[in-house]
């Protein structure tokens, strides 16, 4: 089934304006007509523009986008309503096409290193992993949490970026701006309602704190009777702030700082998944029972 008989997830053309299925972004033109050469040649080097493809799977909701530097070309976010709607094959397949690239274009791909499910995770930093490595294209990785912050900042309030983390608990983190840059203020933690208001009322005593992000409105009712002073911003991961991040953090010739190979989710509840004991060699009966 094509993603284009899907219900339409949100499309964004470039500097975030809404687009439609068919429309292509404007395009910018960096050569100057009336340059010589050798000019538009040192113009072109010294813009190393960098196109992205990122990708976030850390909620029901997939999110995928294609930026230039800054510019947003294509976003998208959509929640299958079933396991037979668009793969994330076929977004990035639909997402390529609305911006009239090829996948060897892209120069940098970026996936959301979690916290988040388990299995989205997994499936879609398998998926980048394959593409970079294919075209041997370097792969980032950036946090969900940090992503929802970098869309609600700047603010002059202590920004707590929140995702359902099933169980009835919360992946968090708390960030503020410094000189006009993001700060991360605590770690990635993994906390229950009560505790996360225990650990605001400690930490961030007599400071407004904004809870922003997917984990609303399912826990708006709970945090609210627990703390009404806390005001609360339901919001959606969008994959161009992963690019983001990556574009400001990363110079253009700078490598990520955990190599392809060693990439793996960031999991803070750890039960969530079993390691396999590694096999002992010397005894190739060990899982054989007598009956």
């Amino acid at each position: 089934m094509s993603v284009a008989n899907q219900p339409s997830p949100l499309l964004l053309g470039e500097g975030g304006r809404e687009a439609a299925w068919g429309e292509v972004p404007p395009t910018k033109h960096y050569l100057n007509p009336g340059a010589e050469p050798h000019q538009n040649f040192i113009s072109l080097i010294l813009l190393k523009t960098m196109l992205y493809l990122s990708l976030d799977t850390a909620t029901p909701t997939q999110a995928l986008a294609i930026t230039r530097d800054h510019d947003v070309l294509f976003e998208a976010q959509i929640r299958p309503q079933t396991k037979e709607g668009p793969g994330l094959l076929s977004l990035v397949d639909a997402a390529l096409k609305h911006c009239q690239l090829k996948l060897e274009d892209i120069d940098r791909f970026v996936v959301s290193r979690g916290p988040g499910a388990f299995t989205g995770l997994r499936v879609s930093m398998a998926m980048l992993k394959s593409m970079a490595l294919t075209l041997e294209k370097p792969l980032y990785a950036a946090s969900s949490l940090e992503a929802i912050a970098k869309d609600a900042l700047p603010s002059d309030a202590i920004v707590a970026a929140m995702i359902d983390a099933r169980r009835g608990e919360l992946y968090v983190a708390f960030y503020d701006t410094q000189n006009g840059q993001m700060r991360a203020l605590s770690e990635e933690l993994l906390l229950k309602p009560e505790d996360f208001v225990a650990y605001v009322e400690h930490a961030f005593a007599g400071k407004t704190v904004v809870c922003v992000g997917p984990a609303f409105p399912t826990y708006t009712k709970k945090l609210q009777a627990l703390c009404d002073k806390l005001i609360i911003r339901p919001a959606v991961i969008r994959a161009s702030a992963l690019a983001h991040l990556v574009h400001e953090k990363y110079g253009a010739d700078d490598a990520p700082e955990i190599p392809l190979e060693a990439l793996e989710p960031k999991y803070i509840r750890q039960e969530d998944f079993a390691l396999p004991k590694p096999f002992d060699f010397s005894n190739p009966g060990q899982f054989r029972h007598e009956s």
